[in-house]
């Protein structure tokens, strides 16, 4: 039997000084990739000159700026192999990662997804953490069979996404008529395509660290309402087609939407943005009502001033609790 071709599909924003590096880690792979497809989503830098600074081998494929999720959709419809794998133009592969993952699949054929553990890097290529599995607890909460196999994946999946993109290699013609990722959503695109797939086919990892991800600073307070409210729209789409199979995995579809409203309501409780924080708790009390979401609705109706004084009160309480 032929060995599978392999794609990997790196789409960029931008992001030309990190090309060399991203593309480098793809050619010192023990077993080759076949193919490598940059998509450029609409760069105004330098990227077109990057990329024809890379030689042979690299397609490198143009798009008006669609975001991330169209980019790696148009690279897999680009591509020509029959596993795909995903690299973001930060990040870098070690170089065992695809021989690592081309084993588990011939041991299982039948698996749709093997991703992999991976290390954490700062902008400034300062190791931030050795293994984000081991940093997140994920290698506690994520039981794998001696063949690789993750049990109840979808129910754990919506518990921790434990899938990052740069550490994927999929089954390409599975992720192509499944439709891709969702460019509708604009948070956790990549999580709502994992779980399609984990809903019907066995997903699988590696325990070894193979990737490396480079962040480049954390969540600012102007950050975090966009992610939440995409939180918000992503329990909604998750619920629209898996609001049967759920149950099955352990898991109310109503609580999980009505648990992202309630976080959403929260942080704007938190930010004295009351009027919002009481429209989003209500919304969630409307999708399942929830001790947390009560209590936060009561203490939204308090005036601005009584609230204040509260907190006041509880943070002395605390600095009291710790005094000799």
């Amino acid at each position: 039997m032929n060995a599978p071709r392999i794609s990997v599909v790196i789409p960029t924003y931008n992001r030309a000084g990190f090309l060399e590096k991203a593309v480098a880690s793809v050619r010192n792979q023990s077993h080759p990739c076949d193919e490598i497809v940059i998509v450029d989503d609409g760069s105004t830098d330098d990227t077109p000159s990057a990329v024809a600074a890379l030689g042979a081998g690299v397609r490198y494929v143009h798009q008006p700026n669609a975001g991330p999720s169209a980019a790696r959709n148009r690279g897999m419809r680009e591509a020509q192999g029959d596993l795909v794998a995903f690299l973001d133009t930060d990040d870098r592969w070690l170089p065992t990662k695809i021989e690592r993952q081309l084993a588990l699949l011939a041991a299982r054929p039948d698996v749709a997804i093997v991703v992999t553990d991976e290390a954490m890097e700062l902008g400034d290529g300062r190791l931030l953490h050795a293994s984000n599995f081991a940093h997140h607890g994920i290698d506690r909460l994520l039981p794998i069979t001696a063949d690789g196999v993750i049990p109840d994946a979808p129910r754990r999946l919506l518990k921790t996404n434990f899938i990052s993109t740069s550490t994927v290699l999929a089954r390409r013609d599975l992720l192509v008529s499944l439709g891709g990722f969702d460019t509708r959503l604009r948070y956790g695109e990549d999580l709502e395509l994992w779980l399609r797939v984990a809903a019907a086919h066995p997903i699988a990892s590696v325990r070894s660290v193979e990737a490396i991800r480079v962040t480049h600073g954390g969540n600012t307070t102007a950050a975090i309402e966009p992610m939440l409210l995409g939180y918000v729209e992503l329990t909604a789409v998750i619920r629209g087609w898996a609001s049967e199979l759920m149950p099955q995995w352990g898991l109310d579809p109503d609580r999980m939407v009505a648990d992202s409203w309630c976080d959403l309501g929260y942080w704007y409780f938190s930010n004295g943005r009351l009027p919002e924080a009481r429209q989003a708790l209500r919304r969630s009390l409307r999708e399942a009502v929830t001790s947390r979401a009560l209590k936060y609705t009561l203490l939204s109706l308090l005036p601005a001033a009584v609230i204040s004084k509260l907190r006041a009160a509880r943070a002395s309480g605390l600095q009291t609790r710790h005094l000799p």
